[in-house]
């Protein structure tokens, strides 16, 4: 086909689309044939602007000649339907009778008589409200997600539109799973008449299914809107593709359709890990290196800055254990934020997968296993991003804004107070440049200062 020709085809392809549909038809003709692009109607489009997507998306697939006859035949159903039937005369002498309900009738004809009947009860079903469903991401986080709710994250929206003409208070169940990892997520709202009801759902995965997802994978997501009252009825019934993260991947941040955006970034608290083995027996090795042989997090102070001297060196002797205990080695294997469109993410291992590994960690690595120690030890840690790089600090007294810093990443090659200072000289760099309060997404990167102890009250708990 030659572009000419393609060019009058969509020219006389839109044509037969305007003058077939009104704006509801093109809606039903879309879900029934094109259901693809009906998701991508939003409220308030135009009727040319639906015809347009269509366009394009058949356009682009090479379907515009089987769109013009799936109109065309629409057409012809139409016009059979709204062809008048022609009325048959009776044979002469035939006796007959006319009913009427609202008027004087005449009967003309040999026998014929008139006589008035009752308006015969008619029962029109309420018109049911509009279905507009939508996606947060396609791309969804597994790690953390049974953490994570509908209103944290609402990653399938339902629109239920009542305002239409010819409604009712309506009773809906809408519903939604992800086929083969997670449970059915329900909800069951009322519309009233004349309104529009949003619902947010997110279903929750099973943790049998999720650990064995070590790279992204492809899922199928369903989605049901029923009306139970009145009348029981299927609304809508759809899938959409998506696919699920690696159980080690951390979603830091997603950008919603709208542009808006939904910072994830405390759920790296998360691979705050302090209950596990491996981690306890270091914490014990490190209690080796502390002059008083013990750890008592904040207990026998009676000022900041005992408090302060007191913390650093239990996180001094923490710092030992690793270095000569662990043997910690660092990973050249800087932050790398990205990767999926709209999402800012990162693999990040376990302590006891670090700990298993020989000691090899990257800088997020280090910052999490460092962190752990730091809570068993009744420590209040901090995990700090700045732009390509993290690093692990504390509290030197619950719930105070005084901090200390220290980079993970020279554990191996320096000694305490070198690894302080540096992760102090980053810290005062990013808050000087304004990185903590940037956005997420910006060009120019972002900073976060992510409180362990605030997020376990968000119930962020640990991931083992």
């Amino acid at each position: 086909m030659t572009n000419n020709t393609r060019f009058d085809s969509i020219v006389t392809i839109r044509k037969l689309l305007t003058d077939t549909f009104d704006d509801p038809g093109l809606d039903a003709f879309c879900m029934d044939h094109f259901p693809v692009v009906y998701d991508r109607f939003s409220r308030g489009m135009r009727k040319d602007e639906k015809v347009t997507l269509l366009l394009d998306h058949c356009r682009r697939k090479g379907g515009l000649d089987t769109l013009r006859r799936i109109i065309e035949a629409r057409r012809a159903d139409l016009v059979e339907s709204s062809r008048p039937v022609s009325p048959i005369s009776p044979p002469l002498g035939t006796t007959y009778v006319t009913h009427i309900q609202h008027a004087e009738g005449i009967a003309i004809g040999d026998g014929a008589r008139v006589e008035r009947v009752a308006p015969a009860a008619t029962t029109a079903l309420p018109a049911p409200p509009g279905v507009s469903v939508s996606l947060l991401t396609r791309v969804v986080p597994t790690a953390y997600c049974h953490h994570l709710d509908a209103e944290a994250f609402p990653l399938v929206q339902v629109a239920l539109d009542n305002t239409g003409q010819g409604g009712a208070n309506a009773a809906l169940r809408v519903g939604t799973t992800i086929t083969g990892y997670s449970d059915v997520s329900v909800v069951s709202p009322r519309v009233p008449r004349g309104e529009l009801v949003r619902v947010a759902l997110l279903p929750l995965l099973q943790p049998a299914a999720v650990v064995t997802l070590n790279e992204i994978r492809p899922a199928t997501l369903r989605v049901t809107v029923e009306q139970t009252d009145p009348p029981p009825r299927t609304l809508y019934d759809q899938t959409k593709r998506i696919q699920l993260h690696a159980h080690d991947t951390a979603l830091l941040a997603v950008k919603a359709p709208d542009g808006s955006i939904v910072d994830l970034t405390r759920y790296l608290a998360a691979w705050v890990t302090p209950r596990r083995p491996e981690v306890e027996k270091l914490l014990r090795r490190a209690a080796e290196h502390h002059p008083d042989r013990q750890f008592v997090g904040y207990k026998g102070v009676s000022n900041l800055a005992e408090a302060a001297d007191m913390v650093r060196a239990q996180s001094q002797a923490i710092f030992t254990a690793l270095k000569q205990d662990a043997d910690l080695v660092y990973v050249d294997s800087s932050l790398s934020l990205g990767a999926q469109e709209g999402q800012i993410t990162q693999r990040v291992r376990l302590p006891t997968e670090s700990l298993a590994g020989g000691g090899l960690a990257n800088c997020i690595d280090g910052t999490v296993l460092f962190a752990s120690l730091l809570e068993l030890a009744s420590i209040d840690p901090l995990i700090v991003i700045v732009p390509g790089h993290a690093f692990v600090g504390w509290h030197i007294w619950p719930q105070v804004d005084r901090y200390e810093f220290l980079e993970t990443t020279i554990i191996g090659s320096n000694d305490f107070d070198t690894a302080q200072q540096t992760a102090q000289a980053q810290y005062d760099e990013v808050l000087m440049k304004g990185y903590f309060s940037q956005g997420l997404f910006d060009p120019g990167g972002f900073a976060r200062l992510i409180d362990v102890a605030e997020c376990r009250e968000r119930k962020i708990y640990p991931l083992e």
